[in-house]
């Protein structure tokens, strides 16, 4: 905590204020992907130990629940490596479109089969 603080106060120090949050986070940018309003909940079980540094950050009014902190974390995760994670969802696309053309055929397959 001391080391942020203390981070905090250098970047401020030279002319760039920068909170906490920013710092944790940091500075996820305002792109489309993430200035979307929150709409599906996804539930989760995490170990303990990471539910504790959450609860603190809640504690320190860095994020205002575990939902919005968790939220923002994957976000992060996620924006940093936005190039990789749409190709996989061209992937998962292009697999989808498969499996339903093969699913088709099968169904063909059986139909033919039975007449």
């Amino acid at each position: 905590m001391k080391e942020l603080i203390e981070m905090e106060k250098e970047l401020a120090e030279e002319g760039t204020p920068v909170s906490l949050r920013e710092q944790l986070l940091g500075r996820v940018s305002d792109d489309d992907l993430f200035s979307k309003k929150r709409e599906i909940s996804v539930m989760t079980r995490m170990s303990s130990d990471l539910v504790e540094i959450i609860d603190a950050l809640i504690e320190l009014e860095i994020f205002k629940s575990r939902s919005e902190a968790v939220s923002a974390f994957v976000e992060q995760a996620i924006s940093s490596r936005m190039k990789m994670f749409e190709e996989i969802k061209t992937q998962a696309q292009d697999i989808r479109q498969l499996r339903d053309s093969a699913k088709k055929h099968a169904f063909g397959v059986f139909q033919e089969e039975s007449s």
